[in-house]
């Protein structure tokens, strides 16, 4: 086992994250795996909205990932996951994103102190740092701020979703986006759409403008519950947004 190979095993385990396997992995799939996900992330989602796009659909691959991104303290996935997405591998979900404008801002959902203090690190401030690099554009961590702590929204509906956030974020110090084109909103789970729009409505609130939604992975509305459901049973503390 050379030096590489035993760092990912001190901190990584033995085993692919996707089907348990023991083959050679880098570092978290083996190669099988690796040209699932791939496969899986060659087209964006467009979730029913022109200004927001998932790079992955929630399915049982990426599902294991991003359980073990956000409660097994693998953070770095979440730019696993966007390197080895069409952004990363230069297709469609780039040209997306580079279309809606040039320097841009990427700001990751914030997640309340309390999350913070539990889990020691934020998802998608993760991804937004990897979007942000793959298109030159610039991580922002200061603008928006979640004001208060929200339950999970999984057995929630469209509309009670919605009320759930409402009002959970706010936005500041416009002036440190004074040169940029516009921004990207980064979440790592996208449902219905209820926490993005939350930070959209508080970014508008602030005066800002050209604001747009990249998400790591979409799942369907339906589908979540019964996730929920299934990590409950194996003892999985989630939340969806």
């Amino acid at each position: 086992m050379n030096l590489k190979d035993s760092i990912s095993f001190f901190f990584f385990g033995n085993v692919c994250t996707g089907c348990g396997s023991s083959q050679k992995f880098d570092p978290w799939l083996c190669s099988s795996c690796k040209e699932e996900l791939i496969a899986c992330g060659e087209r964006p989602i467009w979730p029913g909205k022109e200004d927001a796009i998932c790079l992955y659909p929630m399915n049982s691959l990426t599902r294991k990932l991003v359980l073990a991104m956000k409660y097994k303290g693998m953070q770095k996935i979440a730019s696993y996951l966007v390197a080895h997405s069409s952004v990363g591998r230069k297709g469609e979900a780039l040209q997306i994103l580079e279309s809606w404008g040039k320097n841009m801002a990427f700001l990751p959902v914030p997640v309340h102190s309390a999350r913070m203090r539990e889990r020691g690190y934020n998802q998608s401030e993760q991804a937004a740092f990897e979007l942000a690099l793959q298109c030159n554009g610039k991580l922002q961590t200061n603008i928006l701020k979640r004001r208060v702590y929200k339950p999970s929204q999984t057995l929630l509906g469209s509309s009670a979703r919605s009320l759930n956030v409402a009002g959970a974020f706010e936005a500041k110090n416009a002036e440190n986006l004074e040169s940029q084109s516009g921004i990207v909103v980064v979440d790592d789970v996208y449902t219905t759409g209820a926490t993005t729009t939350s930070c959209t409505r508080a970014l508008k609130r602030a005066g800002f403008e050209k604001i747009k939604v990249c998400a790591l992975l979409y799942e369907l509305p339906a589908s979540a519950a019964m996730d929920m459901a299934a990590d409950k049973k194996l003892g999985w503390r989630t939340e969806r947004d």
